[in-house]
């Protein structure tokens, strides 16, 4: 007797499971909750694989980052799929960019850096040239990005108040690395702003929205596009 009653219990058991789980299958919100998981799960790891290849790289650390862009290469070729729009094909990515350690690009960068802490413009001059250098001959290094940052960071100050250029070498850093955790995006933004070039700023916050990594720049970006709405723009 006993036996049918755990037998009992067991398909009861059973079909409230089978049940639960098919009530998850169909219902969108669960569904999308759950593919919106597996996609941030997989910029997540693209992140932190690229960010490895880059410190090793920046290190020294050669072997490992040889393991790191191998992990990454088989990460880049496997089959995504994009559940929302069609489960029959892969997802296209956006390429990979993987920077590197270069010692020439380091140094340049690093005598730019200290010459532009000196308040005097020609120092500033000199730095700009010093970044200029790092962007033209090594773009493909870890310090480019840093460099047109920096470059715009001066462009933006009051020795020049270039917001045109500013917001160039802004938006820069960030096609140099979609990975940056620099506001570069969300300052972009705000050059064009001081420009009046509102449509143009517009455009620059939702990029922002969308690939800055840092959750308090996709906020910040958030407010200049409720702000500009508010002005009627």
């Amino acid at each position: 007797m006993r036996s049918r009653k755990v037998l009992a219990a067991s398909g009861i058991l059973a079909a409230l499971f089978a049940g639960v789980v098919i009530g998850q299958a169909v219902d969108p919100g669960t569904e999308l909750a759950l593919i919106e998981r597996a996609v941030k799960a997989r910029a997540d790891l693209k992140a932190s694989l690229i960010d490895l290849v880059n410190y090793y790289r920046r290190t020294g650390d050669i072997t490992k980052a040889d393991r790191a862009e191998r992990e990454l290469d088989q990460f880049t070729t496997i089959e995504k799929y994009d559940y929302v729009k069609d489960t029959a094909g892969p997802v296209v990515e956006e390429p990979i960019r993987v920077l590197k350690y270069v010692e020439e690009a380091d140094v340049y960068y690093t005598d730019g850096v200290i010459i532009s802490e000196n308040r005097r413009k020609s120092r500033k001059d000199l730095a700009l040239r010093r970044f200029e250098k790092v962007l033209e001959t090594w773009p493909e290094s870890d310090k480019a990005p840093l460099a047109s940052y920096k470059m715009a960071e001066i462009y933006a100050g009051v020795y020049y108040g270039d917001h045109e250029l500013a917001s160039k070498y802004y938006k820069k850093t960030y096609e140099l690395d979609p990975a940056t955790t620099l506001p570069a995006l969300v300052k972009a933004a705000d050059m064009l702003v001081k420009l009046g070039r509102y449509d143009d700023a517009k455009e620059m916050y939702r990029l922002a929205q969308t690939g800055s990594r840092d959750s308090k720049h996709k906020a910040q970006a958030e407010k200049g596009l409720d702000k500009l709405t508010a002005l009627g723009h």
